[in-house]
């Protein structure tokens, strides 16, 4: 990073300002930075440790919004000019470093928060859980011991060792009776005699939600409970985020997966309630990837202490791209957005009846028809580590063109372990639903606006065919 953007990454507003031509040559540097080694693209590939790209990458098709994205053209444009407009020539008549972090947290409180509640940012899903975390130990004073439905399902990151997680799927990698799962839950909850942390899942990578806040309810009757909503798979409507903010929940999200902003880009929205009992200094370990300007001013002191990072402008300007897209995707009507996302998943479960090298997905739900149109494609007669390695040689396969064909490079989502099972989760993005939505707007018939997200997806299952 130049001396000049480092003078204004500390604070010092009044620098000299770089020139909009330093700031585009640096714009993709600044973009993977402050997110740890995982963001670094590689120098081969250009791709991060996920898969995700931080160009736009058009000509690919990435069903993969559980794992790795690709911004939009537009979200790319949208973060270069905010930077130009902090950074560059625009800069003394522009925005401030610390009224852009103000402005990318009212942004995300508009979609999904609500007045009474507090937007965090955070470089990395992980870390937002580690803030929450750091939340619930300054009101109690102590780590709480943690229960969650799904773990395995929804973070690439170990259980801690005071977790206590259910399983989603039964032996045979198919979804556990909610009933079942909710009564396992509970008996592990009564067994302790402390305040509980409890994580409720949305929405997993393999389509399927886990506990829910009826059931953190019954819980409550005989403990002390902090609740944090994982919505990072963004497959939530935001009425149903304030609904579970107006519980008394805090609220995960990513400006990543779904909403296919750069990877490293999260928040924890907090209830205001919450926050005012906090009375302890969580440990350091909690919060270290933080720095000052993700958190509101009057919250810095009592979680952050004396800590000497003010300003991670690659989280800025993730969550400046992914905002563009979140912003663009609400914008449409949700009678569109769910009839696009309906047709998509619908197409997906037609072609995987006709493709040998995928078992069709034999887990249906009417009362939860879409799982956020994701669709785990399941790898046939194979099991344990063997099924993992195929899967995963199969999903980079399907990123790489073929030497003799030249057809597209299709992106699909890191693979899960279904109890000895293996798949790669297909789900749609809210960029491929806004670009439906857009054709729509400007007059075009639903049957050919959705007609190119289609298309892809017949692309994909041709290129599976030919791999074999």
């Amino acid at each position: 990073m130049s001396g000049v953007l480092l003078s204004r990454a500390a604070g010092a507003d009044g620098a000299v300002v770089s020139s909009d031509a330093d700031l585009r040559a640096q714009f993709d540097l600044l973009l993977a930075s402050g997110g740890g080694s995982a963001l670094w693209p590689d120098p081969e590939t250009g791709r991060t440790a996920a898969g995700s790209a931080l160009q736009p990458a058009a000509h690919e098709i990435w069903f993969s919004s559980t794992d790795a994205t690709a911004p939009s053209a537009r979200a790319h444009a949208d973060a270069l000019a905010m930077l130009t407009r902090v950074m560059g020539t625009q800069g003394a008549g522009g925005l401030t470093l610390s009224r852009w972090f103000e402005n990318l947290r009212e942004r995300i409180a508009t979609l999904y928060g609500t007045q009474g509640s507090t937007v965090f940012l955070s470089p990395s899903i992980h870390a937002a859980r580690n803030l929450a975390r750091a939340i619930a130990y300054a009101i109690h004073g102590t780590r709480l011991g943690e229960l969650s439905a799904g773990h395995s399902e929804s973070s690439d990151f170990p259980a801690p060792e005071n977790l206590m997680d259910v399983a989603l799927r039964g032996n045979d990698g198919l979804p556990r009776d909610m009933a079942a799962i909710e009564a396992e839950a509970l008996d592990l909850a009564a067994s302790l005699d402390s305040p509980l942390f409890i994580h409720l899942l949305h929405r997993s990578r393999g389509g399927l939600r886990g506990l829910s806040q009826d059931w953190a309810q019954e819980v409550a009757r005989f403990s002390e409970i902090f609740l944090l909503v994982d919505a990072s798979a963004m497959r939530a409507e935001p009425d149903e985020l304030q609904a579970e903010l107006h519980k008394g929940a805090c609220v995960l999200i990513a400006g990543s997966t779904f909403l296919s902003g750069p990877e490293g880009c999260a928040a924890l929205i907090v209830p205001n309630e919450l926050l005012h009992l906090m009375c302890h200094q969580p440990p350091a370990d909690l919060v270290e990837e933080l720095r000052a300007y993700d958190l509101p001013f009057y919250w810095r002191e009592p979680l952050l202490g004396r800590i000497a990072g003010r300003v991670n402008l690659g989280l800025g300007l993730r969550w400046s791209a992914a905002l563009s897209e979140a912003e663009r995707y609400h914008a449409s009507s949700i009678a569109v957005r769910m009839a696009v996302l309906d047709t998509f998943t619908q197409k997906v479960r037609t072609r995987l009846t006709r493709c040998e090298q995928m078992l069709p997905d034999a887990y249906f739900d009417d009362a939860d028809a879409l799982r956020g149109a994701i669709v785990p494609l399941v790898l046939p007669d194979l099991r344990g580590i063997e099924a993992v390695a195929v899967a995963d040689d199969l999903r980079q396969a399907l990123a790489m063109p073929l030497d003799d064909q030249g057809d597209a490079i299709c992106h699909l989502g890191a693979v899960l372990d279904l109890q000895g099972q293996a798949a790669l989760p297909l789900s749609a993005s809210a960029s491929m639903v806004s670009d439906v939505a857009e054709r729509i707007a400007r007059g075009t018939s639903f049957e050919r606006a959705v007609a190119p997200l289609l298309r892809d997806v017949d692309t994909l299952f041709l290129k599976l065919e030919r791999l074999g």
